[in-house]
């Protein structure tokens, strides 16, 4: 995925895995594939971890200052449906997907909340 300039795919399994730690969310069941996600300040976390394909792996994604930065969620939300239409790990996928979809439609109050303009779609 092509970063922009608030969204990151973060690859490195180690810092995935201290990001986890430090935020007492790291995954028990390395079994499944399965979803966290985190704000950190007015940054929103999205932590995959993916166990369906040839070798089990993580997946980071980071949209800072969400609230402002919406073409980013959507970017986010499209890539999701892309691979979910590729039948990637179709079921974490959607649950990641319907998460950032469930920011966007709240968008306006994260921008009330952390004081911020409205934004302007591209």
């Amino acid at each position: 995925m092509k970063n922009s300039q608030n969204l990151y795919d973060v690859s490195n399994e180690v810092d995935i895995i201290d990001f986890l730690v430090d935020n007492n969310a790291m995954i028990k069941d390395f079994s499944r594939s399965q979803l966290s996600w985190f704000f950190v300040g007015e940054s929103f976390h999205v932590i995959l971890y993916l166990a369906e394909g040839e070798k089990p792996k993580f997946e980071r994604f980071i949209i800072d200052r969400f609230a402002e930065n919406m073409n980013d969620m959507i970017h986010l939300w499209n890539h999701f449906d892309k691979r979910i239409q590729n039948c990637q790990e179709t079921r974490v996928l959607k649950l990641a997907k319907n998460k950032v979809h469930d920011l966007i439609a709240m968008s306006e109050t994260f921008r009330a909340l952390f004081n911020r303009e409205d934004f302007e779609e591209e």
